[in-house]
């Protein structure tokens, strides 16, 4: 993801820029594997806080693994703070890879295309979960997670467009960091913080 970095700074000076006013974004790359997808579905549509907090209250009981999570009810996920839908998203995705439906450890044997394709096919992921699995855990330097609100948010801003774009509009955006999206991606969220967050004033 280093070199990646590298190139986008080459494709598009904006991100030099951001480069050259807080660096590059930190290290935030998560093993493969159950936990790891199981995390992103979480974070689906909820704050970066509310869905920390679920995690790490799983993770403190020591219960978020496949084996674990297969054998709990739902109405005991709920209680952490998991909606009835992810609740069960989670607990299906851990049943599929019990029975040896899925298995995650194999995917970087495929191509980006082949994963999306394989992971669809389970309940609750779409291609926002996809795509942050894809860059997160695959270290995938193109994967373009183009319905992530921070994400239009930051493009907005970068491309300096009245309205932010959306899903679609981000597709047709992205493509001008064709093969680095992956890497553009964890550069606009750093972004996104920096400003939106922190109130760092970064001129493009």
């Amino acid at each position: 993801m280093l070199k990646a970095f590298e190139n986008i700074m080459k494709v598009d000076q904006n991100f030099r820029k951001i480069y050259n006013k807080i660096g590059i974004p930190e290290n935030r790359s998560m093993s493969e594997g159950f936990q790891s997808l199981a995390k992103i579905i979480i974070g689906q549509q909820i704050s970066t806080n509310v869905a920390s907090n679920i995690y790490n209250k799983l993770l403190m009981d020591d219960i978020l693994n496949e084996k674990k999570i297969q054998m709990l009810t739902l109405d005991t996920l709920k209680k952490y703070g998991l909606s009835s839908q992810k609740s069960f998203y989670i607990k299906n995705l851990a049943d599929l890879i019990q029975k040896k439906k899925l298995d995650l450890s194999n995917l970087k044997k495929h191509s980006s295309e082949e994963i999306s394709s394989l992971l669809i096919k389970v309940k609750g992921i779409g291609h926002w979960t996809i795509n942050n699995y894809k860059i997160f855990v695959l270290q995938d330097i193109n994967a373009w997670p183009s319905a992530d609100l921070a994400l239009q948010e930051a493009v907005k801003i970068i491309k300096k467009l009245e309205l932010r774009p959306n899903h679609d509009e981000m597709e047709k955006l992205g493509n001008d960091w064709i093969p680095y999206r992956g890497a553009a991606s964890l550069f606009l969220w750093h972004f996104y913080n920096k400003v939106k967050v922190e109130k760092i004033e970064i001129k493009l």
